[in-house]
């Protein structure tokens, strides 16, 4: 009923909601609220106790979590939005390289990719690249390669001229080794040579790691976070 590949819509007296699987690797619950109050996510929290079964929230910005809360739901993750001004931002001569049009045809490859790079919890199932292409009206993917084997990747999606940074990663056998820099320098360095805005990304708030790098590379902590809220 619940773990489904693609997203599935449940509809109630007390809400409107969304379901799937979280990704291939897990037996969590991802669910997305269409529409409904304090009474569709304790109808929520009540199954999940009822049952032993996991739900986990969308992303939900910070500021609206009360409900919530107030519903026995309980934060679990906590995530930074960060964002670099791409006008002030100043780049040596970079030219990019190894990036294409992101499409179904790339999905296969990256869900593969993402064991190397993401602890199972964060990896992303099929589905999940799915509504990642079709959140945005443009989304280019870039390949890093250690000689010839590709050990990481990133998904940069536009709408008109905003863009975000919807996954990122490297390999881990092969991060610190500035495989990371290199494949966001050639992020940037396409996003300022399309003339676009600004990127944002967002980022697990313990994940000092990327944190540092992407500030490194000129991005600044924004004033929003997100928070991902588990019914259990």
């Amino acid at each position: 009923m619940y773990l489904t590949n693609e997203k599935t819509k449940h509809s109630s007296w007390v809400g409107s909601y969304k379901t799937r699987k979280w990704n291939d690797v897990t037996s969590i619950i991802y669910f997305e609220k269409v529409y409904g109050g304090k009474g569709l996510l304790k109808k929520i929290k009540l199954e999940a106790e009822n049952t032993g079964l996991h739900f986990n929230s969308s992303m939900i910005q910070e500021n609206e979590t009360h409900t919530w809360l107030a519903s026995g739901w309980s934060v679990v993750e906590r995530l930074n939005v960060l964002s670099v001004n791409l006008r002030n931002l100043e780049l040596s001569n970079t030219i990019s390289q190894n990036f294409e049009n992101f499409t179904k045809n790339n999905i296969n490859e990256l869900v593969s990719l993402d064991k190397s790079i993401f602890d199972p919890y964060w990896q992303n199932s099929e589905a999940a690249f799915i509504e990642t292409l079709d959140s945005c009206n443009q989304n280019y993917l870039f390949k890093q390669y250690d000689e010839d084997l590709l050990v990481g990747y990133a998904i940069l999606g536009v709408t008109r001229n905003f863009s975000f940074l919807q996954r990122f990663g490297i390999s881990l056998g092969y991060q610190n080794k500035g495989h990371g820099s290199e494949l966001l320098k050639n992020v940037l360095s396409f996003a300022k040579d399309n003339k676009y805005t600004n990127i944002r990304l967002n980022t697990q708030e313990n994940n000092k790691a990327a944190k540092s790098l992407y500030v490194k590379h000129g991005f600044e902590l924004t004033k929003t976070n997100f928070t991902i809220l588990n019914a259990s």
